[in-house]
């Protein structure tokens, strides 16, 4: 074997998009993880990069203070994957006097490693919570205006 085909790694990586244009988080109660259906399959034990961009949508009429949560999950073991949590979008609009109803879109990353012991499923979930009032709308977001997508890239 030459030098340079033994240097040749074939590498794992891959892309998956949110399924569907919008998970709405409004009908759950504040502070419940949900999925969004958008799951990569790691198919063996190794190190791998997880990197998700997350799109969020809120509006809410004041007083109000309400965000969004993001974070991957482990399907198969059950658990977070650790430090992945990310605050994607917050509404608490500053009023003096009167009420005003406000929205916004942000968009937020996910960047960690993770090492797994064999194959496993990860999915994107998304939390609201509300902290002052309540949102009147909450939810993920993927379209041509910005996507909502979980890539993986085995490093070792």
């Amino acid at each position: 074997m030459s030098g340079t085909a033994a240097a040749l790694r074939l590498i794992e990586h891959g892309q998956a998009l949110l399924p569907t244009q919008l998970v709405d988080l409004q009908p759950t109660p504040s502070g419940t993880w949900t999925s969004t259906g958008l799951e990569v399959v790691l198919s063996a034990a190794g190190t791998y990069q997880l990197d998700a961009t997350v799109r969020a949508a809120m509006t809410g009429t004041s007083p109000v203070n309400t965000f969004i949560w993001a974070r991957l999950f482990d399907v198969d073991a059950g658990a977070v994957v650790p430090d992945s949590e990310v605050f994607v979008l917050q509404l608490n609009p500053s009023v003096t006097s009167g009420t005003i109803t406000d929205g916004k879109n942000q968009t937020a990353s996910i960047q960690v490693e993770y090492t797994v012991p064999g194959p496993r499923r990860v999915r994107l979930e998304a939390a609201r919570t509300n902290n002052v009032g309540a949102s009147s709308k909450a939810e993920i977001w993927s379209n041509s205006g910005g996507r909502t997508l979980l890539r993986y890239l085995r490093i070792a």
